[in-house]
């Protein structure tokens, strides 16, 4: 192979290497077993944050300051046992977070190790893929273009013109010849060539590999929604807190006694659960979604899946199989059938895994054709510009050049315009076929023209299946594909995309103006696409308000992938197209996308539902507390009363965070509105529940003193605030929607904790009658579930 001779053994980078280097054959088992001892595996380790570090952080920011200052207080006040029990509540809840928030991260660590670059080695002979994490240094490995580096390595022979603009930032591609050094964190963007890997992991000239895949750290828009409705309900709990403190100093009460309360008022509501139901709530999404071959390396993208309202589709590797098989041939001239598939397979290469290079190839073993020896001198790589591999091969005999591709682009190697073999290609087209013409020279004379060969990429058996489900949940596909028009045609209406499909040429115009969207829309999809044409229809999509998904597998699909919301890479997907992605699909097929709409709406109705019923709560203890206090001249429930419910009501929030919800049939949005109505609608209904139930059963069961009040108090707020999760969780009736189990037993062993306080009695609490308790909890248990389960119903026929 070209190159290998120029090897340098005194090359003083990578001496140490050169004796266990062999490549015709690579590196043996035995080899790779020893220098893995030498230099370990081809990996920089991450710096993960300590255990400890994550414990502390529980104990840290808004909410926990607050709770620390009102243990602070209630020491002062000598209130030493609330003190010591809202400590112990704030250590369990602070490790219980703790440890769930260390198992997802773990969870996503583990999905994250499948995200691997899979690199081509020469080993034993023979060409196979591994992870990139396994190279060491003396490996042959294959690069074509759209492979990303994670190793330094000397190209042998070919050229590669590479992209460095990770590693220096300038964004002019590199031309790297023979004997040249490629730098880990290059991505290969054009050419092909075999190299020799030199330095691995820490030993790289960077000292470290370019991550794949690295977690998106900024604020996701649901959580951004979330915490500016919290916004809004802090600034009012703050307003009605300001007026009650300022009735209760004009009453007499010193401020350092209330204001324990109105801290605990105040961290009611902030999203105490929030972080964790974040961090739970995502990484089940991404487990599940591992299970089901997808891997994310954004987790907004799920959160993105649920609002997406349009996917751009491309073709090949997507709706098709990638699997091309050679149908036809047809010799021009005086070649022969055998010779186009001769020819066609020495302007191949095995090793770059090419599927034109791969269908030549194994149609001609099949025919053993490949009997007499020939030497590969210089292959030239396809390109968008050529649009055709060359190879200038040696035999026994002569030396020849082969050129094979694009049928257009043959004929003008060849000097031919008008040809007789132009129906036939039409034709072919019509079929869905892709035409691979071939032609030779001798001599670098006129190249001939050999023959023409029908490639057939068939759609997936359950291409049409999934993008009409795909279309029942109201997204729109639009396809995209390099392909002529004739077969992008062909595709798309075997596919269900429908036959609306035009050459982009005939549209690209009107992208510089207010048409452009109306052009997209208009039309199912588009053909003979470049790389720019997809970037510029999904960011005419996003100007248009439009949430868009594109999948993709080539180097050319990845602008459009990075641009978009939710950009899919299909298996078997270029390394650069993986790393503008923000989903990865380990399995073939569309079920993976049907799978990712439905976790990410799935994750969106129990945002949405967190959010209701967090404004629910806040309106409802906040006016009941106050509201309370002003009549009554006294709270109606202590300090450790408020710590008690707190915690307890946030188990239930993180079992919200894996509910079973029915996901929407449209696309989801982030219109607040109708949430912060249904919110405070509920609120004011629950708080007026509370307030009726609260002065009824106190007269009723002739509660007088001051620890009764605050029985009372906690069991209005609680069961009324515990129970009418279930109505909040659905918009359908609450029996008509399936729980979660965990949620279920969470809120009856709540309720059980709760009941058997309430008769045994509690410091600060004083025991209630069996009757009350009971009373107390019919009473609510009614109201929610037939009461407020009916104004819901009613409620939501008015808001459509």
């Amino acid at each position: 192979m070209p190159g290998y001779n120029n090897y340098k053994e005194t090359n003083k980078e990578n001496a140490p290497l050169i004796l266990a280097t062999k490549p015709l054959t690579g590196l043996s088992d035995t080899d790779v077993a020893s220098l893995r001892l030498q230099y370990g595996y081809n990996e920089v380790k991450e710096k993960h944050t300590s255990p400890i570090i994550l414990l502390l952080r529980k104990f840290w920011g808004l909410t926990a300051w607050m709770l620390e200052a009102t243990i602070v207080i209630s020491f002062l006040l000598h209130k030493t046992f609330d003190g010591f029990v809202i400590a112990g509540l704030l250590l369990f809840n602070g490790f219980i977070g703790f440890f769930n928030e260390l198992k997802a991260v773990r969870t996503v660590a583990a999905i994250q190790q499948q995200l691997q670059i899979m690199v081509r080695v020469l080993r034993n002979g023979n060409w196979k893929q591994i992870p990139s994490r396994e190279l060491v240094p003396g490996d042959v490995v294959r690069i074509r273009m759209g492979d990303f580096l994670t190793a330094d390595m000397q190209l042998l022979e070919g050229e590669i013109r590479a992209d460095k603009s990770a590693l220096t930032g300038e964004t002019a591609l590199i031309e790297t010849k023979e004997n040249d050094i490629l730098y880990a964190g290059s991505v290969a963007k054009g050419g092909e060539g075999t190299a020799i890997v030199t330095s691995i992991g820490i030993q790289t000239f960077f000292g470290k590999t370019a991550k794949l895949v690295m977690t998106a750290s900024h604020k996701m828009h649901m959580e951004e929604v979330v915490a500016k409705v919290v916004r809004v309900l802090f600034i009012a709990v703050i307003s009605i807190l300001a007026i009650t403190t300022a009735i209760g100093l004009i009453g007499g009460q010193s401020f350092l006694s209330i204001l324990p309360l109105i801290l605990i008022l105040l961290v009611s509501a902030v999203p105490v659960g929030l972080p964790a139901m974040f961090t739970i709530s995502m990484a089940k999404g991404s487990k599940e979604l591992a299970e089901n071959g997808l891997l994310v390396s954004r987790l907004s993208a799920t959160e993105d899946a649920a609002t997406l309202t349009t996917l751009c589709i491309d073709k090949t590797g997507t709706i098709t199989k990638n699997e091309l098989t050679l149908q036809e041939i047809i010799a021009a001239g005086t070649f022969s059938k055998e010779d186009v598939l001769t020819y066609g397979t020495m302007a191949s290469v095995k090793a770059n895994e090419d599927v034109i290079d791969i269908a030549f190839i194994n149609e001609a073993e099949k025919q053993s054709l490949l009997k007499k020896a020939y030497k590969q001198v210089k292959f030239t790589p396809f390109n968008a510009i050529l649009k055709h591999t060359e190879a200038v091969i040696e035999t026994d005999e002569k030396t020849i050049t082969v050129a094979k591709g694009a049928y257009t682009a043959i004929k003008n190697l060849c000097g031919v315009k008008e040809f007789y073999l132009d129906e036939k290609v039409d034709e072919w087209a019509h079929k869905g076929f892709k035409t691979i013409a071939v032609a030779v020279t001798e001599r670098n004379d006129q190249f001939a023209f050999a023959g023409i060969a029908a490639l057939y990429d068939p759609p997936r058996p359950d291409a049409y299946e999934m993008l009409a489900k795909i279309k029942d949940l109201g997204i729109d596909i639009k396809m995209l594909t390099g392909d002529a028009l004739p077969i992008g045609k062909e595709i798309a209406e075997q596919a269900g995309i429908g036959n609306n499909i035009v050459s982009i040429a005939d549209v690209r115009s009107q992208f510089a103006n207010d048409a452009g969207y109306s052009a997209i829309q208009t039309h199912n999809g588009f053909a003979e696409v470049l790389p720019e044409d997809k970037f510029n229809i999904v960011k005419k999509l996003q100007l248009e308000k439009q949430v868009v998904g594109m999948t993709g597998d080539g180097v050319n699909d990845a602008p459009a992938l990075k641009q978009a919301e939710v950009g899919i890479a299909v298996k078997n997907a270029t390394d650069v197209a993986k790393q503008a992605a923000s989903i990865i699909l380990l399995k073939e097929g569309l079920q993976q996308i049907l799978e990712l709409i439905k976790v990410g709406r799935s994750i969106h109705v129990r945002i949405s539902n967190y959010t209701v019923n967090k404004i629910a709560k806040t309106i409802q203890t906040i006016l009941f507390v106050c509201v309370s206090f002003i009549v009554t001249k006294q709270f109606v429930v202590a300090t450790i009363d408020m710590v008690l419910m707190l915690f307890l009501i946030d188990f239930v929030v993180l079992a919200l965070s894996v509910d079973k919800v029915s996901w929407s049939r449209q696309p989801a949005n982030w219109n607040i509105r109708p949430l912060i109505k249904k919110g405070i609608f509920i609120g004011f209904l629950l708080f007026a529940e509370c307030t009726v139930w609260f002065f009824f059963a106190k007269s009723f069961f002739n509660l007088t003193d001051t620890g009764t009040y605050h029985s009372l108090g906690f069991a209005c707020l609680f069961f009324s605030g515990i129970i009418s999760i279930l109505v909040i969780r659905t918009d359908k009736r609450f029996y008509k929607e399936r729980i979660s189990m965990t949620l279920l037993a969470i809120i009856i062993s709540d309720i059980i904790i709760v009941c058997i306080l309430l008769l045994l009695g509690f410091k600060g609490f004083s025991n209630l009658p069996v009757a009350a308790v009971a009373a107390t909890l019919g009473f609510f248990l009614f109201a929610n579930l037939i009461v407020n389960d009916t104004v819901k119903l009613m409620m939501n026929k008015s808001v459509k």
